[in-house]
């Protein structure tokens, strides 16, 4: 479009502002909010591109899609844009991708939905992030931006409803162009702490915007497209700030002070030996009188064994469930914890800086620990997580050398006084009416058997229902 004619668009929408300046507050509102009908317009006018450059829209096998939706829907249920109807659409691409256009479209490829599998803290994840992109309208402010029209982001975008055809189609081919380049910097980082906010609100673990961005940096090159975060914040840049957010999620510490709990605690406290009882009831496991490693009778295999052979070992606890073992190494300059699964395999190893690691505590779900730390003159308490190399600061500056878990939270000693932390409750996902795997019909081959005398002939086979 000539110079001259965007010049003339521009003239057009200050005559637009100044009509609605005038006369606008004579006439009544309208149901939809000021500026929502064009946003809805541009954004709904880009999406038969969008679904002709990706392959078209991608339908789910039934159960994974009634998961993927209800993951959505219970996001969109605590967003907090009234003015607009959220909608998602699976693209029939392998690429790894997923955005949001203004007016509530939000777009993920097949190939980012099947990396994800069925992890709904990183799908919620993906899903929050662009949702937050449609709640601070950082695709309709780009879109401005890059038309030159921020003058309407001070005056109000009640001009918008009444912009001419001309300016919708010039907006609308802007925001194609955008699409492949992002919103901006400043606007990654804001979705990236106001998705992973959304997400919690909608009973996610919050360690999901974690874990999927390390799932991406441990993806090879090769597998992905050049233009994903091409223009994104460094992606490390972007897992600080979402690391450093999950201790806001936490509760300041309380003081427990009711009879009963106090009871309970402490005789939990009594019962701390046990966590190095395998649940599973097959190893006995003990630290050897001298030498390295930990020495395991085996009563399924009527083996003894030596685990971590040539490690110093200073203490070990079992997940709830049995999956793991929690070793606490003394590697000579710091302490580790090391994961191990139930043959000995070191899965993970997590290094506290140069703190010696005192005690570890398993979560319920057997998927987070609680690590006591000390240096010279402090204690304290990290929280480190199996889906992602985490270390969370959750003791509120008191010092600790004890914790338990319970349903409600994480219950530690600090100068022989109990206290009490959580984070928000994490609820899974479930579908209130599955659709049972065994009702799906598939097509097979039924050849037809003729007998001609004392021969028997196959015919060619035909397609028929089970």
């Amino acid at each position: 479009m000539a110079v001259d004619a965007v010049n003339r668009l521009r003239m057009g929408l200050w005559v637009c502002v100044l009509l609605v300046m005038f006369f606008g507050l004579a006439a009544p509102l309208q149901a939809s909010p000021i500026g929502a009908r064009f946003e809805s317009t541009l954004g709904g006018g880009a999406v038969p591109e969008i679904l002709k450059q990706y392959g078209g829209e991608h339908v789910l096998p039934i159960s994974q899609r009634l998961w993927t939706e209800e993951v959505f829907r219970r996001l969109v249920e605590v967003a907090e844009r009234e003015d607009v109807e959220y909608t998602l659409t699976v693209l029939n691409s392998s690429e790894l991708n997923a955005f949001a256009v203004p007016g509530g479209y939000i777009f993920i490829t097949r190939g980012l939905v099947n990396a994800i599998g069925r992890d709904e803290a990183r799908l919620a994840a993906v899903l929050g992030h662009e949702i937050a992109h449609i709640e601070k309208k950082h695709g309709l402010n780009a879109v401005l931006r890059q038309m030159g029209l921020t003058v309407l982001l001070e005056v109000g975008a009640m001009a918008l409803d009444f912009a001419s055809a001309d300016l919708i189609r010039l907006a609308s081919t802007t925001l194609l162009q955008l699409i492949t380049l992002g919103w901006g910097r400043e606007a990654e980082y804001e979705a990236d702490l106001i998705g992973q906010d959304l997400a919690v609100r909608a009973g996610f673990d919050s360690i999901g915007a974690v874990s999927l961005l390390d799932g991406l940096m441990n993806l090879d090159s090769e597998d992905l497209p050049m233009k994903l975060f091409r223009t994104h914040p460094d992606t490390k840049d972007r897992r600080v700030r979402l690391e450093a957010n999950l201790a806001s999620y936490w509760s300041e510490p309380a003081a427990v002070e009711e009879p009963h709990m106090l009871e309970r605690l402490n005789g939990g406290r009594n019962l701390a030996p046990a966590r190095r009882n395998d649940p599973r009831r097959r190893y006995q496991v003990m630290l050897p009188e001298e030498g390295t490693g930990l020495l395991l009778i085996d009563e399924q295999a009527g083996q003894t064994l030596i685990w971590l052979d040539g490690s110093l070992i200073k203490d070990f606890a079992w997940s709830p469930q049995g999956q793991h073992l929690a070793v606490i190494v003394d590697t000579g300059s710091h302490d580790q914890v090391w994961v191990c699964d139930r043959w000995g395999y070191v899965k993970k190893q997590v290094v506290a800086g140069t703190q010696r690691i005192t005690y570890v505590s398993w979560s319920p779900e057997g998927q987070q620990l609680a690590l006591h730390v000390a240096e010279p003159d402090s204690h304290g308490i990290l929280l480190t997580h199996l889906a992602a190399d985490v270390l969370v600061p959750v003791g509120g500056g008191l010092g600790s050398e004890y914790s338990i878990w319970l349903d409600n939270g994480l219950f530690f000693i600090s100068k022989e006084s109990w206290y009490h932390t959580a984070a928000p409750e994490v609820r899974p996902v479930t579908i209130s009416n599955p659709v049972p795997q065994v009702l799906q019909r598939q097509r097979i081959l039924s050849p037809t058997v003729v007998k001609e005398e004392n021969t028997i002939r196959l015919t060619r086979p035909s397609l028929t229902m089970p």
